[in-house]
C-alpha cells in the first residue's frame, strides 16, 4: 500500500450494515475517513434473501461515509462468515527458478499459484484468500517468506479459504443493485481477530467468539494459525425472541427487559422483585412476573450457545489447543456472568470480554469492518488492494456555506460603503 491509498470494507450483518473507509497514512497505518452504519433485515442464516432491502442499507451505509469522506465509492470488500467457505490446508512442493541467486519473491508467488491449481473447486466456488502457515527450506522450517534462502526447491504449507459460489453471486448481485463492484470477499475471523486478539493469545491457542445479533461466530486460533472456523445462526437476538415468546409481551419490550436485567446466571440476583409486563400479546395487562423468570430464559439460550461450541471443539479433537477465551460482539457481551458461564461450561479458566474502544471510531458496530480494512492494508505492498473511489473535489457543504456567508458580508461591506459615499456627497 502507498501513502494515500484507500480501501473501503462493508460488514454485512443479520441485523446491520457497517462500512468503514480508510486511508493509508504517512506511518503506514490506516486512518478512517469514512464511516456509515444502517439498520438491515435482509439476510437470514448467512444467506442474502432479499438483496434489494441489503442494497438500500449498503446504500445509505456508503452515502453516510461517502460525505464524511468527501469521495464516491464505486466498489468494496465485504466480509464472508463461517458457513459460506470451506478452508483447506495443503502443503506445495515448488522449485526455485535461479537456485545460484536465492529465491525471491517470484518464487513465492509461483508456489501460490500452484497451490490454486491443487485445489478442486465445485460450480461457482472461487478462492478468495491465502494463508502461509510455514515455509521447509534444506530441512528447516520457517515462519516468514524465506527470500535469499540458497536451495533447489522448497515446501510451502498453507490454508486456502474457498468461498461458496451461491453466496459469491448473491453478493455481487447486491453491490450491483446498490452501484458498487465487489473488490474481494474478506473472511470475516480475519478482520475480528485483527482488532480483539493479542498477538500471543494466537500464538499459544485461543477461542475467539464474536456473538451479534443474528449468527455467533467460533475460531480457534493455535501457532497464530486458523484451527476452526463456523458461524452458527444463533446469537442476541434469539435472546430476545425467546424473552418475547415465553413471556408472550412484544419484541421491543423484551429487548428493554434484556437490557435492564442483563445477568447470565441466576444465582447472581441479589433482589427478585417483582416485574410488571406491559404490553401482554394475548389482552391480558399488568400482569406479574419475578426478574428470575426474566434471567433465567437468558441463562438458558447462553448456556445452549456455550453447549454447541463445547461439543464442536470436542467433536474436532480442539480442546487441547485452547488455552483461553476472548468473548466480543454486540449480542451478550453486556451481559453480566458470560464469563464465568463459560468458565463453567467450557472449562476455560482464563475468559475475558473484549468492547474494542478505537480510535476515530464513533461506534463498536465498526470494529469488525475496521478490522478487515486493516488486515486488507497489512497484504503489503506488492499486491493492488485499494478501492475505486473517486475523491469529490466540488465544494463541501460546510465550504458552500461559509462562502455564501463571505459572500453576503462582501455585498453588505459594499453597500455600507456606497451609503457612506453618497452621504459624504
Amino acid at each position: 500500500m502507498a501513502i494515500g491509498d484507500i480501501i473501503v470494507g462493508l460488514d454485512l450483518g443479520a441485523t446491520k450494515v457497517s462500512c468503514v473507509i480508510g486511508q493509508v497514512n504517512k506511518f503506514s497505518e490506516i486512518e478512517v475517513v469514512g464511516y456509515g452504519l444502517q439498520n438491515s433485515s435482509g439476510i437470514k442464516k448467512g444467506k442474502i434473501v432479499d438483496p434489494q432491502t441489503v442494497a438500500k442499507s449498503i446504500r445509505s451505509a456508503i452515502d453516510y461515509a461517502e460525505n464524511i469522506a468527501d469521495i464516491v465509492v464505486n466498489s468494496a470488500y465485504v466480509n464472508i462468515k463461517g458457513m459460506n467457505v470451506r478452508i483447506e490446508r495443503i502443503v506445495i512442493d515448488s522449485i526455485v527458478e535461479r537456485p545460484d541467486d536465492g529465491m525471491t519473491i517470484n518464487d513465492i508467488y509461483n508456489a501460490y499459484n500452484k497451490a490454486q491449481l491443487a485445489i478442486k473447486l465445485n460450480k461457482g466456488e472461487q478462492i478468495i484468500d491465502l494463508l502461509p502457515i510455514s515455509y521447509k527450506v534444506n530441512g528447516r522450517e520457517y515462519k516468514e517468506e524465506p527470500i535469499g534462502a540458497f536451495c533447489k526447491n522448497f515446501y510451502m504449507e498453507l490454508e486456502i479459504i474457498v468461498a461458496k459460489g451461491e453466496y459469491i453471486a448473491g453478493v455481487q448481485q447486491t453491490l450491483k443493485y446498490a452501484g458498487l463492484k465487489l473488490d474481494g470477499l474478506i473472511l470475516e475471523t480475519l478482520g475480528t481477530s485483527n482488532i480483539v486478539l493479542m498477538p500471543e493469545e494466537k500464538e499459544k491457542g485461543v477461542l475467539l467468539v464474536d456473538i451479534g445479533g443474528g449468527h455467533t461466530d467460533i475460531s480457534i486460533y493455535k501457532d497464530s494459525v486458523i484451527q476452526l472456523y463456523e458461524t452458527l445462526p444463533v446469537g442476541g437476538d434469539n435472546i430476545t425472541n425467546d424473552i418475547a415468546l415465553t413471556l408472550d409481551i412484544s419484541t421491543d419490550e423484551a429487548e428493554k427487559l434484556k437490557k435492564q436485567y442483563k445477568l447470565a446466571i441466576m444465582a447472581m440476583i441479589t433482589n427478585n422483585h417483582d416485574v410488571k409486563l406491559n404490553t401482554r400479546q394475548s389482552g391480558e395487562k399488568d400482569y406479574i412476573i419475578k426478574c428470575s423468570d426474566i434471567v433465567q430464559i437468558i441463562e438458558a439460550r447462553i448456556k445452549e450457545i456455550y453447549q454447541i461450541i463445547r461439543k464442536m471443539i470436542c467433536d474436532k479433537n480442539l480442546s487441547s489447543k485452547v488455552e483461553c477465551m476472548v468473548i466480543t460482539g454486540q449480542g451478550i457481551s453486556n451481559i453480566v456472568g458470560i464469563e464465568e458461564l463459560a468458565m463453567l461450561i467450557l472449562k476455560i479458566n482464563n475468559v475475558r470480554i473484549c468492547n474494542p474502544k478505537l480510535i476515530n471510531i464513533i461506534k463498536p458496530q465498526h470494529a469488525t469492518v475496521y478490522g478487515m480494512v486493516r488486515y486488507i492494508a497489512s497484504l503489503g505492498t506488492s499486491k493492488h488492494v485499494n478501492s475505486d473511489v473517486e475523491i469529490v473535489t466540488d465544494l463541501t457543504f460546510k465550504e458552500k456555506v461559509s462562502e455564501a456567508i463571505k459572500s453576503f458580508k462582501e455585498k453588505i461591506r459594499s453597500k455600507v460603503l456606497k451609503d457612506n459615499s453618497f452621504k459624504e456627497e
